[in-house]
């Protein structure tokens, strides 16, 4: 086995030098050269590590071979990782993916972003994504010829603002969070609750803390930057997928929350920043879809999804958003016919007043989209 891992260890440092040699080769494109950069640092620092271990004396000893083999598994998955996600995104970064990042560049900048723009690649399988801890977002293939869509992208932003800026973003809410699930488990004691619900509510804590804050914080912050058009589009992005409205529920698993409640998420933060009519407007199709689509609320669905935590996590994120100078879509800044907030608010405005003479209009703003971002960059 010892011979085994040395031969594992010397494979992975020319894997580790194809990489280094590959970035480095990348050419000086000012989109990439930041991430292409801090792979390159990454994965030269994992190869030094382990040309550092091969001449090691100790490498041969046996008491030591497990945690040699543990060192090597962590350096091996974190440079499968580079290569999966940034390496990728760098060498093959293409005109769709330019066009995308730019347009991102330009949001970044008209809403006072805190970060550094990510970089943004067009050829997902999964819809959106992000790998926030590399900045680095993936959107479909033909993303960049629709408008209707974009306001996802500023999910995935809300993922990564949410991994800079926990404490701000969410605040005193955990401790809210924590707060109802015990005052949930007291039902249970005082036999208002079956026994069972116990284990139900401590497995409702952690799909909370773990997974489905993540998605309510980039949901509501994508509104808070976008407004009612993240609205418009978590409908349109419901209806072209098979999932259920109402899934997960109490005593069910799943990453995602239920699509219901984070559409009310979403209208609690237009309802905070003063637009409840058209938050409304959202949830009268949205009721309208569910009545179309026959679904039916489970038996203690509310018990998952509480109206007064949606509505105190909006509080949070606003306060949070604005106390980071992040500019909201209440708050417009520059010209307006330049601000892609106001034109991802037209194009839904556009798409539900008339679908049928949409499609030209929409062409025509992309194209001059994309003329005005390649001018800005020449």
């Amino acid at each position: 086995m010892e011979q085994f891992l040395r031969g594992l260890l010397r494979d992975l440092e020319h894997h580790s030098v194809v990489l280094r040699d590959r970035l480095a080769a990348i050419p000086a494109d000012p989109d990439v050269r930041a991430h292409a950069m801090k792979a390159y640092k990454e994965v030269e620092c994992i190869r030094r590590e382990v040309v550092q271990l091969l001449h090691d004396p100790s490498l041969g000893l046996p008491i030591l071979l497990p945690n040699h083999l543990q060192v090597y598994k962590r350096w091996s998955e974190r440079v499968s990782v580079i290569e999966s996600y940034p390496f990728l995104f760098v060498e093959r970064y293409a005109l769709s993916d330019r066009h995308l990042t730019r347009l991102c560049q330009r949001l970044t900048s008209q809403i006072g972003w805190p970060l550094p723009p990510p970089l943004v690649a067009a050829f997902s399988n999964q819809y959106y994504w992000t790998m926030p801890e590399f900045n680095i977002i993936c959107a479909p293939a033909a993303e960049g010829t629709t408008l209707l869509g974009l306001p996802d992208l500023c999910h995935e932003l809300g993922h990564i603002l949410h991994l800079a800026q926990w404490d701000v973003l969410v605040g005193n809410f955990l401790r809210e969070l924590a707060s109802y699930i015990l005052l949930e488990q007291r039902r249970v004691a005082t036999e208002q609750r079956p026994t069972e619900y116990r284990s139900l509510y401590t497995s409702l804590f952690t799909q909370w803390e773990g997974t489905w804050l993540l998605e309510f914080v980039a949901d509501m912050v994508a509104t808070y930057l976008v407004g009612p058009a993240f609205g418009w589009q978590h409908v349109r992005l419901c209806a072209s997928n098979s999932s259920a409205a109402y899934h997960p529920t109490l005593g069910e698993r799943a990453d995602h929350p239920a699509d219901e409640a984070r559409l009310r998420g979403i209208v609690a933060v237009l309802a905070e920043m003063g637009e409840a009519d058209v938050g409304a407007r959202i949830t009268s199709l949205w009721n309208s879809y569910l009545d179309a689509s026959r679904e039916i609320r489970p038996q203690d669905y509310e018990v998952c999804y509480p109206q007064t935590l949606l509505e105190s996590l909006a509080k949070e994120i606003i306060a949070g958003c604005r106390s980071l100078g992040v500019r909201g879509f209440d708050q417009p800044c520059g010209d307006p016919a330049h601000r892609l907030p106001s034109l991802l608010a037209e194009a839904w405005e556009r798409f539900l007043a008339n679908s049928q003479t949409y499609s030209d209009w929409e062409r025509s703003q992309i194209e001059a989209l994309w003329q005005e971002l390649d001018v800005e960059t020449a």
